[in-house]
């Protein structure tokens, strides 16, 4: 399947609503319907995701709550670049918007009900890209290589553990994913909303004076998103590259600095 190709065409102020200031689109690149590009690439994962949630349904049969671990591993080969163009397209639909911070709220003098055994919550999206995760020892400088000429000595080896493939893997985080990119999927403008306002709390915090703290810059992480693969074996793939492309070419337009 071919990557999706949207046309460039002059761009109105009137398409978006009284939230999204002007000023940041109008900028020395081509603007690109970004309307027309995020309708698109979210038609095109709204099936992907379905027939995720589908396959998750059918293999636990109503039963249990696990599956078996072949068929988890290949619900998640899909499912990590459908969740990094989702984040890609809430960055899109996000730009130019301009929302305060919400204060701060007390804490309630009495701690409230919890809610009941079997209501259900959509979980919230998760809006960042996972950081890669470097051990430290990775960097250790001790680590020297290990030669030896004794061949009286049988060398040890860490060997991994095996997993069967039909080993029972819990699905509770697997779903919640699940129904999240859903939920993010149908409700885009509320999601824009969210990181506009994660955004104004980041920018309020760097101009603060106060002491440094480790915070996240940016809902990307450096290098290519989550999920991306080098050669496409899935229709995400594409989405994934297309998204990918316009939120970075979107942030490059939008800088008029």
């Amino acid at each position: 399947m071919a990557p999706f190709i949207f046309e460039k065409r002059q761009f109105y102020p009137h398409q978006f609503s009284s939230d999204y200031t002007a000023a940041s689109f109008f900028n020395s690149w081509n603007l690109m319907d970004l309307p027309l590009a995020i309708d698109r690439n979210r038609e095109a994962l709204r099936p992907i995701v379905a027939a995720l949630l589908a396959i998750v349904i059918a293999a636990m049969g109503g039963k249990s709550l696990t599956l078996p671990r072949h068929i988890y591993a290949a619900v998640m080969l899909i499912l990590r670049p459908a969740e990094s163009a989702v984040r890609r397209l809430i960055l899109i639909a996000a730009l130019g918007l301009i929302l305060k911070p919400r204060a701060s709220r007390l804490l309630p003098s009495t701690l409230p009900a919890y809610p009941a055994a079997g209501a259900s919550k959509t979980p919230a999206f998760c809006l960042f890209d996972p950081l890669k995760y470097f051990p430290l020892d990775a960097f250790d400088n001790n680590a020297l290589p290990r030669i030896s000429f004794d061949s009286s000595a049988d060398p040890v080896f860490n060997t991994l553990a095996f997993s069967p493939s039909d080993e029972q893997v819990d699905t509770t985080q697997l779903f919640a994913r699940l129904r999240a990119v859903r939920h993010a999927l149908n409700d885009l403008p509320s999601q824009a909303r969210r990181l506009a306002r994660w955004q104004a709390r980041r920018d309020l915090a760097l101009k603060s004076k106060g002491p440094f703290r480790r915070m996240r810059i940016t809902p990307f992480r450096p290098g290519l998103p989550p999920g991306w693969r080098k050669r496409p074996i899935h229709q995400v793939d594409y989405v994934l590259r297309e998204c990918h492309g316009l939120a970075i070419d979107a942030l490059n337009g939008s800088d008029t600095s």
